[in-house]
This record gives C-alpha cells, sequence and structure tokens, in this order.
C-alpha cells in the first residue's frame, strides 16, 4: 500500500518492535520507487514515495530480515532491516552505484564491499565476493552476495555458491537462509 510520508522532524530513537528507512537522493526531487522482502520483513510490495529529494519509510519487525529497494530504472538495493534501528540512505540518483548506507554494522558492511568493487571486473569482483565471504561467514551480506554474484549471475557458479554457503553454515549452524542455500545447491 501507499505510505504516506510526512515531512516532520522526528527523534532518531526507532521503538524496538519497528524498522525505518531514512533517505535523502540528489537529482530525484519527486517521484516514487518500491521495497519489498523475499524473507518475511514485509510481505507486500510497498511504495516508498519521495518529495524534495527525501523519503522516510517505517515497518513492523521483529527479527533481522533484508528488503530490496527497487528503483524507477529497475536497479535493485538491498537494504538489511534490524528491529529498533534506522538506517539512513544517501545518494545520487544518477550515480546509484555509489549510495551510501549507513546505521548498521551489515548495511555498512556491504557499502564498504560495493565501493571496494565499483570499479573492478566481474572476475575480480567474484574473487573479492569469495574473500567476503570467507571473512564475514556470518554475515546477512555474505548470503546476498553469493546470491547475487553467483546463482543469479548471467553465467551462474553454483559449485563456488555450494561451497561458499557451507562456510557459512559451518560458522553458523542456526543460519536458516545459508542452510536452505546450501541444500538448494547440493546437486
Amino acid at each position: 500500500g501507499y505510505i504516506l510520508l510526512t515531512l516532520v522532524l522526528v527523534s532518531c530513537e526507532t521503538n524496538s518492535g519497528f524498522f525505518r528507512i531514512e533517505g535523502r537522493f540528489r537529482n530525484f526531487n519527486q517521484g516514487e520507487f518500491f521495497v519489498y522482502s523475499m524473507d518475511g520483513g514485509i510481505y507486500d510490495l510497498d511504495t516508498i514515495k519521495v518529495f524534495d529529494g527525501r523519503f522516510s519509510y517505517e515497518t513492523s519487525l521483529s527479527r533481522k530480515a533484508t528488503f530490496m529497494l527497487v528503483f524507477p530504472n529497475f536497479s535493485q538495493l538491498p537494504v538489511f532491516g534490524e528491529p529498533g534501528a534506522t538506517v539512513k540512505i544517501n545518494a545520487d540518483a544518477s550515480h546509484l552505484k555509489g549510495m551510501k548506507i549507513t546505521g548498521t554494522d551489515e548495511n555498512e558492511l556491504l557499502t564498504t564491499f560495493r565501493m571496494d568493487v565499483i570499479e573492478k571486473t566481474p572476475p575480480e569482483v567474484i574473487k573479492e565476493v569469495e574473500k567476503f565471504v570467507e571473512e564475514n561467514p556470518k554475515s546477512m551480506s555474505a548470503l546476498y552476495l553469493i546470491n547475487r554474484y553467483m546463482v543469479q549471475a548471467q553465467v551462474p557458479d553454483y559449485q563456488m555458491a555450494y561451497r561458499l554457503t557451507d562456510i557459512m553454515v559451518k560458522s553458523d549452524t542456526n543460519n536458516v537462509q545459508a542452510v536452505i542455500l546450501r541444500d538448494k545447491l547440493k546437486y
């Protein structure tokens, strides 16, 4: 459904059962984009309205979840939600790859990764994903990167995806999503 945005100054404290995204876009004064979650953060596609280059979105959240922002050019960007957290997005709409997302360790980790690989070739990016997963096996970002660069790639590498999700599962046997992905790749 539509989310009505009010441009009222609110404190940065978010109710512990809620997750909030606040943002500012240069070169995107007015319009809208979408948000969805495949891991239960929200159950429908929501619309986020942009007025004066600013937007905010809040939803109830009881556990960590991944929210995908879908922009008018169809590019997608993950935002990792945590109950009680407020995430801030600062971007130039004409250079979405340079979008900075702050407010939680998980979002800052992925932002750093994205900035590090912006100028790299696809084979270099794959090597960086591999290194990232090995160094951050408990991270939500690691699962996103495996999906994005190995499972959903034009030329998927299911063997590497399996090996990397296996590293994630061994470091955290309670990571249900990593277990599910690893088991799907087990062929």
